[in-house]
């Protein structure tokens, strides 16, 4: 009786067999592939313009509160400073009650502001008491998502809001 090692036979490779891809099925796989890589892309990018504003908004909030803590903590008038820069890109400056800035953050490309009136430079002041001169302007990407930002004169606090109702 045979046993079940003899019995097994190993694949051998024969040359013009049919087993395997050929050069062109492999082209047709590309081609497909990259013609889908092309129709995604673009939601991919506008999915990450959103992001930037959104997360440009909160960091200007962040900044907000941060003004607002040194000026209670420092009992001295600090402002945020919205701009525009001189090659047309908006950023915006942590300045004490003098106007010198200690720090400027630059927005992301395509990410500006709109402000009351088109008012720039754009102030807001925090007060030692933790109040502020308040204020309410947006930030906007070259794609239209816009992102409303209010700070309460009473409490000082900016929040981020999709509607001006908010």
């Amino acid at each position: 009786m045979a046993s079940k090692a003899e019995t097994v036979k190993t694949p051998t490779f024969r040359p013009g067999s049919t087993a395997g891809f050929t050069v062109f099925g492999l082209i047709v796989v590309l081609i497909l592939l990259a013609a889908v890589a092309a129709v995604i892309m673009p939601s991919f990018s506008g999915g990450l313009k959103s992001l930037e504003v959104t997360t440009s908004a909160r960091d200007l909030v962040t900044h907000m509160r941060a003004a607002r803590s040194r000026a209670i903590s420092y009992h001295r008038v600090f402002r945020v400073v919205l701009h525009e820069e001189a090659d047309g890109r908006h950023s915006y400056s942590l300045t004490n009650d003098y106007g010198q800035p200690f720090k400027t953050v630059p927005l992301p490309e395509g990410v500006s502001y709109s402000t009351p009136g088109g008012q720039m430079p754009y102030l807001v002041s925090f007060y030692p008491d933790g109040s502020s001169s308040g204020g309410e302007f947006s930030l906007r990407s070259e794609r239209g998502l816009q992102l409303f930002v209010t700070v309460d004169p009473v409490t000082g606090l900016g929040r981020v809001s999709r509607n001006n109702e908010e």
